[in-house]
């Protein structure tokens, strides 16, 4: 079965008056929970609030009368097609926005190797903003016609570029999570900034610029972002953890993608035998934090992911054709680590969580053959829910967004099968 999303599928935060839809609906309410309702209304107020979900709709009239004392009296009505169905919207917890150009390049090297060769110099070229301006505006519109509603965005190391980024998420509709990626060794192509001092006054202006853009919050919010331990010295990283409590934002980051990442980072913070621990000492470990990757992984990084509660964004395209190594999402879970999935744009050559639900099932598949477990493999009830109310988890959107609950946001993509 082919879905095609339909073309008017981003949040509609904007609403002029009530709507209802009536059609097949489809939804997860926990890990192995998937509600499949063959004919029901979703009543969504003004504002884009879910005010009823009706499991046993009457015709169109019928139920503007039943819920006018809810202001539906004169909602708009749309009835889908028997080859429809509503689906929450799908929440992409990884993707460097940069690297779009990239997309489907660089895939016979190692994560080094193609940070160096593609990554670095196209990273670099973001200290245009008209070059950002054009990109950004492409990413948000493509990945929104693909069903994400809701995105965090890695950003390059420029302040302007990733506030252009943000206006870009703002203007289309989108929920974001956006800051300035910092990094100041171990890089390539001039792909870094000058000092710690430059780096944390630019993140504290994109900070600043984005709560100035969406003070209320309502659809694009800070981050801290570090690249990742090969990249941020020690006062880089407690600076970032400051930044984070400071003005209460979300962390991004990568963790634990392949051995060298993890050897390099122990060797340029010496003070830690595993990479979590500098993390957690940092202050950038925290119930806000989204790690992308978390493969290969020490039983204290295990510990410190349930402590902290920090979520994992799971790319298992990206970790395929990178050859990085497959994330045991299994053990995650079990531990009651909040997973979802990221695309990881653009090592993943597919910007699509849709089709990153596929990938995580065969990714879990080949692990359950690799190491003899059954248990490894994800089933297609927990796949979907990792792409949407997995990923709210790890956004700290959970209750607001996810699924098609009572007083949730009507975030919702309406498919069509073919």
């Amino acid at each position: 079965m082919v879905i095609r999303y339909h073309s008017e599928a981003p949040v509609n935060e904007g609403v002029v008056q009530p709507k209802i839809f009536i059609g097949r609906l489809i939804h997860s309410k926990s890990l192995n929970d998937l509600e499949i309702i063959p004919r029901a209304a979703i009543g969504v107020t003004p504002n884009g609030t879910i005010a009823f979900v009706d499991s046993k709709p009457a015709t169109a009239s019928q139920l503007q009368t039943r819920y006018a004392h809810e202001g539906f009296a004169h909602a708009q009505v749309t009835t889908l097609t028997k080859s429809q169905f509503l689906f929450p919207g799908l929440i992409d917890t990884h993707l460097h926005a940069p690297q779009w150009p990239n997309l489907a390049l660089g895939m016979e090297g190692t994560l080094r190797e193609w940070c160096e060769n593609y990554t670095d110099p196209m990273e670099a070229s973001y200290s245009s903003t008209s070059k950002a301006q054009r990109v950004y505006a492409d990413v948000t519109k493509t990945t929104l016609a693909l069903g994400s509603t809701t995105v965090a965005y890695n950003s390059s190391i420029h302040a302007e570029a990733t506030n252009i980024l943000a206006d870009c998420a703002l203007a289309a509709g989108q929920r974001a999570i956006v800051g300035k990626m910092c990094i100041t060794v171990g890089s390539t192509h001039g792909n870094w900034e000058e000092s710690a001092e430059v780096s944390l006054a630019d993140s504290e202006k994109s900070v600043k610029y984005i709560r100035s853009i969406d003070p209320e919050g309502r659809l694009v919010h800070p981050c801290v972002q570090p690249r990742g331990g090969p990249y941020c010295p020690p006062e880089l990283m407690r600076g970032l953890g400051e930044q984070c409590e400071k003005y209460r934002t979300y962390v991004q980051a990568h963790m634990c993608e392949t051995q060298s990442d993890i050897d390099r980072t122990l060797e340029l913070h010496p003070n830690y035998t595993c990479y979590s621990d500098m993390y957690l000492a940092s202050g950038l470990l925290t119930s806000r934090t989204i790690l992308a990757h978390c493969i290969h992984l020490q039983p204290r990084d295990l510990a410190n992911l349930s402590a902290s509660r920090a979520g994992v964004a799971h790319n298992p395209n990206s970790n395929t054709c990178l050859r990085d190594g497959d994330c045991r999402v299994r053990d995650l879970l079990d531990r009651g680590i909040k997973v979802g999935l990221g695309t990881d744009c653009s090592a993943g050559y597919m910007p699509s969580i849709h089709d990153a639900m596929r990938s995580a099932s065969n990714v879990s598949r080949n692990l359950a053959v690799r190491e003899g477990e059954g248990r490894y493999v994800l089933g297609f009830r927990e796949v979907v829910w990792l792409g949407t109310m997995g990923g709210a988890e790890v956004v700290g959107m959970e209750d607001s967004i996810g699924n098609f609950e009572k007083g949730k946001r009507m975030g919702r993509v309406m498919a069509r099968r073919w």
